[in-house]
């Protein structure tokens, strides 16, 4: 490719989006396996991929424009993104430890009810079921679990009463 065909342009101006597309599009394998050298998954490796081209689009202006150049300064980027990734990783973590422990404090009741009743909720229409569930087990008042839901308290209220009455159908004629 002679020098007029490049789409690189000279250093004083910043590459245009088909320069940038192209930078990016020669990235994208090396960065890739960049990424799948230092973290577990291939999920998050092609999502670090990701966010490090977002960077790069961003900061397009400051990308320099010699190809090695190019490669070095990505690969920085690339670096910052890992980084990132990794505090975001153990602050997961962290989280989910704190979680388990707080889990394993609570005294938790059987909250698997019988199977009858189980039925029984899933006949009801998901609103009717929804607004059940947010009142008998999670402890809202039923106006509350109407706004949940999207609904007024008056109707609420309403389909409250009704849902009740159709469980109770359901739950005396299955015995």
């Amino acid at each position: 490719m002679t020098s007029e065909t490049t789409p690189r342009m000279n250093s004083a101006e910043p590459p245009t989006t088909l320069t940038m597309d192209a930078l990016l599009s020669e990235l994208v394998p090396d960065l890739l396996r960049y990424f799948l050298s230092r973290l577990d998954d291939r999920e998050d490796a092609a999502d670090a991929v990701a966010d490090t081209l977002l960077v790069l689009w961003k900061k397009r202006r400051a990308v320099p424009q010699e190809p090695e150049d190019t490669r070095r300064y990505a690969f920085g980027i690339a670096r910052n993104v890992l980084s990132s990734w990794r505090r975001g990783g153990r602050r997961r973590n962290a989280l989910a430890d704190r979680l388990r422990a707080t889990v394993q404090d609570e005294t938790v009741t059987d909250a698997s009810p019988d199977i009858d009743l189980r039925a029984a909720l899933r006949r009801l229409s998901e609103k009717d079921r929804e607004l059940v569930l947010l009142v008998a087990w999670d402890g809202f008042t039923v106006a509350d679990a109407g706004r949940i839901i999207g609904v007024s308290p008056d109707a609420a209220r309403a389909r409250y009463a009704r849902a009740r009455t159709k469980l109770r159908e359901m739950l005396t004629s299955a015995g």
